[in-house]
Order: C-alpha cells, then structure tokens, then sequence
C-alpha cells in the first residue's frame, strides 16, 4: 500500500508539471507581452503643442529622446525657414503630432538630425517623413525638451535662456522655469484619446 500509494505520487508530480506549469508560464509569458505593448504604446510619439505668448523669439535646439533616459537613438530638429536655428516667433503657436508629420506643421520641421551612440551607422540628417523617422523614432522616441534663447525679434537682443522638457527623459531639463523677462513650462495632459505635451512661454 506505501509503495503504491509512493507510486501514485510520482505520477501524479509529473502530470502536474505537464500540465499545469506551462500554463502558468504561458500566462506570465502573456502578461510581459501585455507590460511590454503598453510600454511600446506610452513611448510613441505623441502631440506637442507649443504656445510663446511672450514679446520674443524662442530660438534654440528641439530635443527628442528615449523614455526613461535610456542609450539609444535621439534627434535634434533642423532650423525652420527663414530662420537659422530652430526658432518659435514672438506669439507664435504650432502642433507636431508625429516627427514623421513634423513638416506639414505650422512651424516645419522638415529634416531632422539623428544621433545614435548605440549604432553610429545611424547617425544623419533625415527628411521628416523618412521611413527611419516613422518606423524607428516615431516608436522609440519621446519629445525630451527645448533649450532655447529668447530674443528681441526686432534688435536680435537675447534676454533669458531656458533648458526646458522633460527630466526624466534628459536630466539637463527642467519643468519650469522663471527668468528675467519671462516665464517657461513643460507639462503633459493625458485624456482618454491619449498624452498631449505642451510648451509654454510668458
């Protein structure tokens, strides 16, 4: 009786094995897809509006990045004719809603700069509605910040200077931010239809 009931179980061990355990581990396996989806989905570009209520120009340099500050692939928006530097006018606003679509915007960004320090062979200037620019930054990245000049548009006088986006994407931005002159915020609101980023200037 001990020996078959010792037989039983040795049965039994296996079967549950079999028959059990890849079920849990196919339902883990199917919770990281699930975790991964949601990350790939929250590091999709979305929106950014930005909005310079002040009397001055915003010129400067336009940063993406990787969620989270991760190594790989970022990018730098070129200069927006006729300017010679990336440049939002004294009360202008525009939206990106993608960097593939960056160029059809009120204020085009119509190339931009990539660097890749993960792989170098990457690196380069590139048309916004790129195929690299929709099927790899649009997915990787995220709209990291602006540091930026503000300047008189009439006599080209600079008066303060910002390093404003997202910290947890580039540690060198900050939030918010108050000058001499003027005033600078980076925030995002997220509604059912997704995250919007927005840039103001005072």
């Amino acid at each position: 009786m001990v020996y078959g009931h010792f037989r039983y179980r040795r049965i039994h061990l296996p079967h549950h094995s079999i028959i059990h355990l890849p079920y849990i581990t196919m339902k883990k396996i199917s919770l990281l897809i699930s975790a991964l989806a949601g990350v790939l989905s929250f590091a999709q570009t979305s929106p950014l509006v930005i909005q310079n209520y002040s009397a001055y120009n915003a010129e400067g340099r336009m940063r993406t990045g990787l969620p989270g500050g991760a190594s790989g692939p970022y990018m730098y928006a070129a200069p927006n004719l006729p300017y010679g530097t990336y440049t939002v006018p004294a009360g202008a606003s525009t939206q990106y809603n993608t960097f593939s679509t960056s160029g059809t915007a009120l204020l085009p960004i119509t190339t931009w700069y990539v660097t890749d320090p993960t792989n170098p062979a990457n690196n380069g200037a590139y048309a916004y509605n790129h195929p690299f620019i929709s099927s790899v930054m649009n997915v990787t990245n995220v709209w990291a910040g602006f540091h930026f000049f503000l300047k008189d548009p009439v006599t080209g006088n600079g008066t303060d200077t910002y390093q404003i986006g997202d910290p947890t994407v580039d540690p060198w931005f900050t939030s918010s931010a108050t000058g001499t002159y003027s005033s600078a915020d980076w925030f995002t609101i997220t509604t059912p239809s997704g995250p919007t980023t927005y840039l103001q200037i005072f």
